[in-house]
């Protein structure tokens, strides 16, 4: 692996996988630095939170509603200087899903907002302004989000009672088979590269049974909002316990003895399982449960496969997972470090892979196609907002899938040939006839609002074009510098020919105006296969 990229392409390309997209900026900053010095300069950097600024947003709009959430999150994640950070939890939110469609949290953007900073602070560790040290860890992780009050509204165990036998009632089961399920073990044990464990006959060996569910349920009784026990402070979007962390109240805890999960699988009579004793604290059985998850050696492989998908490569191959998940345990889950091993992983910098059966390379995600254009056309943000058209049309907004299981799931196999080779492509699950369009028409009419077009609304938010406005009487340096700022070098040859043919056609483009040459050309480029696709 070289030090630092060699080309501008290099850094772009570089910058896709770890970033929101390039910037001018960006790239210089990252071929100074070389990679690994501006990796380690990302994740110095103090987390970008959301939270403090949707409620400033109280000055001016009163009771701010999602669309105003989201208006910041689309800032954060075009204008934020902890780009690496922003990236990774962006990454993790799609893997720890909170969701403003789901759990009756349409109404908490503030709590949605501070979950999103949550996400930043713990993926990665940091030094805050006062010089207090913020170590990462996986366990830390999933305290916190066990904590947050989004998620326990998500998965409904706020006011969670233990049972009572008279009532017939019991604890819900719906944090603690998902916090198992999706966010940290997964369905069957797994080796370090991602390969199902085998019994002695063969078969794959489950990682928890029901009765571990029907555990974990009994430790996330008693936690609620600190405004009091069965409470919802999401009524008043100011209230403080709207995101302070979730409390307990030992009265509705069950305090009797616990069997954790076992990290082999041995549920018999000779489990390996820890154990909690009868009588210990809410505080403590949470501890317990959460160091026993967050030490399985499940962990590791099924996150670092999820991670490597959302930043590099749907079809990871054995040895690169492997290769991550060695460092995911090293370091205690540290999300920073572990991006880092995905990101410099020779697969990665390289693109190509000699294992059979395995390709190198991803769909973009539809709303990472958009943030692309914004960052690098820098989007004159003081004449208009991110949210003037809220997003729906990608199928997809920061917190927003339609369940706990993300907008696309990490083992969708698309149907025909890709199917048939055996090769995952998760975001194609969002794409339709219908939403390849709306996603087209999208990001067409958002390079139709530049800087200068006499038919901008009042707000919408325009993109500068005019480095590519200077140099658009020549077709072929106006379509190698979109190459160079859109596709990061990759554009084929076949489509670099055609689109210059384009701008030459006399009948059509070679007589009209710069701005509108760009335009259009811009139009194709957003739309094309080429710039879908990200290798």
């Amino acid at each position: 692996m070289n030090s630092a990229p060699a080309s501008d392409a290099e850094a772009a390309r570089f910058l896709t996988m770890a970033t929101f997209g390039p910037t001018r900026v960006d790239i210089a900053s990252l071929r100074a630095l070389g990679y690994a010095e501006w990796i380690r300069r990302q994740l110095a950097l103090q987390p970008t939170l959301q939270r403090p600024a949707v409620e400033k947003l109280d000055a001016y709009v009163t009771n701010p509603g999602q669309i105003d959430r989201l208006e910041v999150s689309f800032r954060t994640m075009v204008t934020a200087p902890d780009q690496l950070r922003q990236r990774i939890a962006w990454a993790m939110s799609q893997i720890l899903v909170v969701s403003d469609r789901a759990g009756n949290l349409d109404q908490d953007p503030v709590a949605i907002a501070e979950y999103a900073d949550t996400l930043a602070r713990d993926v990665a560790s940091y030094t805050d302004g006062a010089g207090v040290s913020h170590p990462a860890s996986y366990y830390n992780l999933i305290y916190d989000v066990s904590r947050s009050p989004a998620m326990g509204k998500m998965l409904s165990y706020t006011s969670n009672r233990k049972s009572d036998p008279l009532l017939g009632t019991f604890p819900d089961e719906n944090y603690g088979r998902e916090l198992m399920q999706l966010f940290s073990v997964g369905l069957t044990l797994r080796n370090a590269d991602f390969s199902p464990k085998l019994d002695a006959n063969g078969a794959e060996i489950p990682t928890y049974t029901e009765a571990t569910v029907a555990t974990y349920a009994r430790v996330f009784t008693g936690w609620s909002y600190q405004s009091g026990f069965g409470t919802d402070p999401s009524s008043g979007n100011w209230a403080p316990a709207n995101y302070q962390p979730l409390i307990c109240y030992a009265a509705y805890h069950d305090s009797g003895a616990k069997t954790l999960i076992s990290p082999t699988g041995n549920y018999g009579a000779s489990s390996d399982a820890p154990t909690v004793p009868a009588g210990t604290s809410c505080e403590n059985d949470l501890a317990a449960a959460l160091h026993a998850l967050a030490a399985h050696p499940n962990v590791a492989p099924f996150i670092s496969r999820q991670l490597i998908q959302r930043l590099t490569s749907s079809n990871p191959t054995p040895a690169y997972i492997a290769r991550v998940s060695s460092v995911f345990s090293a370091t205690g889950g540290d999300l920073g470090l572990v991006a880092a091993a995905i990101l410099l992983d020779d697969e990665a910098m390289t693109g190509t892979v000699s294992t059979p059966g395995y390709t190198f390379g991803k769909l973009r995600e539809p709303l990472l196609r958009l943030t692309a254009l914004w960052r690098y056309y820098a989007p004159a943000t003081q004449t208009g907002k991110y949210m003037a058209s809220h997003p729906e049309n990608y199928y997809q907004h920061p917190y927003g899938a339609n369940s706990v299981f993300n907008f696309y799931q990490p083992d969708y196999l698309p149907p025909g040939e890709l199917a048939t080779a055996g090769q995952y492509a998760p975001e194609l699950q969002v794409l339709t006839e219908s939403t390849v369009m709306m996603i087209a028409n999208d990001l067409t009419a958002r390079a139709q609002n530049y800087v200068g077009n006499p038919s901008n609304g009042a707000n919408a938010l325009l993109i500068d074009i005019s480095p590519l406005t200077a140099i658009a009487g020549n077709a072929a340096n106006l379509v190698d510098q979109v190459n160079h700022d859109l596709l990061y070098g990759s554009m084929s040859t076949v489509a670099r020919n055609a689109l210059i043919g384009m701008l030459n056609d006399p009948a059509s483009y070679s007589f009209l105006p710069a701005q509108v040459r760009v335009r259009d050309l811009l139009k194709v480029v957003l739309v094309s296969p080429e710039f879908a696709v990200q290798k």
